[in-house]
């Protein structure tokens, strides 16, 4: 059992110069937390799977993967969460309060604060709800994506290509062009319903724990998918969805539609998936309206996702968009024109 802790872990974990750090447990620096753990884990969990997580909160804690959290997420900018809790203002209050919620981190007793709701405008109309989770709660959840993204990039489709290391919605677009020219006039344009909102819980950690071993991270995951969200002072508890806006749905998201992508790909279709937007090519109509009902069906009855029949449809490639433009027959892309004009 670790001892108590010394002074080993950086005090101000931000600023370069400071020489003196705090570590939350006195034994060697190849213990929980260590550089050395982190690298090896990462590199080896992918291959070896899940026998290899049980201990990656070592990983996620680690002085260099929580420091560079923190730069990611003041790189980001972003308004302060419920505890009013500016960015500029976590590196103080981490010096102080840094060895208390490591320690809870470790043992699992850690309580995400909830997530204060925004509503933005869409770009077509109606509004977009974000959760805004507090700065510290940022930062930890960047921490576990840094860890956990390596692992599972080597899991993800090459179909696969929203909010994923050097992969783009240009790559997303070529790829549908390609399938254009290959004959693949029709497409069939799935659009998920609220998807953030309505992703199953259970559904989702077992998914995880496929992979993951940690269980003391799993239960962290959990406490973030369950966390409150607040709505005129009012913290409710959320039992569905993800919070979009965080750190971790992203790559939560792609969790979940990774098995998607793995049906897909054993039915032999050609397609292109950037986030919730998923486009399945094939050679005419009728195979199309085939396709839509299969998949749908997959959709709802086994990922217990809802599918937006008033948005998805099967048409030809020039008469739908897909991020922002056309696919011309030809592969040609052109900028897609607004809702209300004719395509």
């Amino acid at each position: 059992m670790a001892q108590q802790q010394e002074i080993t872990y950086q005090l101000d974990l931000f600023n370069g110069q400071v020489e003196e750090v705090i570590r939350p447990y006195a034994t060697s620096e190849t213990v929980r937390g260590a550089q050395t753990i982190k690298a090896l884990q990462v590199k080896e969990a992918g291959e070896h799977e899940r026998a290899l997580t049980q201990n990656l909160m070592g990983a996620i804690l680690c002085h260099s993967n929580i420091k560079q959290a923190y730069r990611q997420v003041k790189q980001n900018k972003g308004v302060a969460g419920i505890d009013q809790m500016a960015v500029g203002d976590f590196s103080a209050w981490y010096a102080e309060n840094g060895e208390t919620l490591l320690s809870r981190l470790y043992k699992g007793t850690y309580q995400p604060q909830g997530v204060k709701q925004v509503e933005i405008p869409k770009p077509n109309g109606g509004k977009r709800k974000l959760g805004i989770p507090t700065v510290t709660d940022r930062i930890i959840q960047q921490a576990i994506a840094q860890v956990l993204i390596p692992i599972y990039e080597r899991k993800f489709s090459d179909h696969s290509y929203g909010f994923r290391p050097n992969r783009s919605a240009h790559q997303a677009l070529r790829k549908g062009s390609e399938y254009a020219e290959q004959g693949k006039y029709f497409v069939v344009d799935m659009d998920l319903k609220t998807f953030f909102d309505v992703v199953n819980h259970d559904r989702l950690m077992y998914r995880l724990s496929l992979t993951i071993g940690d269980k003391t991270l799993l239960g962290l995951i959990r406490k973030y998918l369950q966390s409150g969200i607040m709505v005129d002072g009012v913290v409710s508890q959320r039992t569905e969805g993800t919070p979009q806006g965080s750190p971790l749905s992203p790559l939560l998201s792609n969790i979940v539609l990774d098995e998607l992508d793995k049906e897909l790909e054993s039915r032999g279709h050609k397609f292109v998936r950037y986030a919730d937007d998923c486009n399945i090519y094939v050679r005419s109509q009728a195979a199309g309206e085939r396709v839509m009902e299969s998949v749908s069906n997959f959709i709802e009855s086994k990922l217990k996702l809802l599918v937006n029949k008033d948005k998805s449809q099967v048409c030809e490639v020039n008469q739908t968009k897909f991020l922002g433009y056309t696919i011309q027959k030809d592969g040609n892309l052109s900028i897609a024109k607004k809702e209300h004009e004719p395509l």
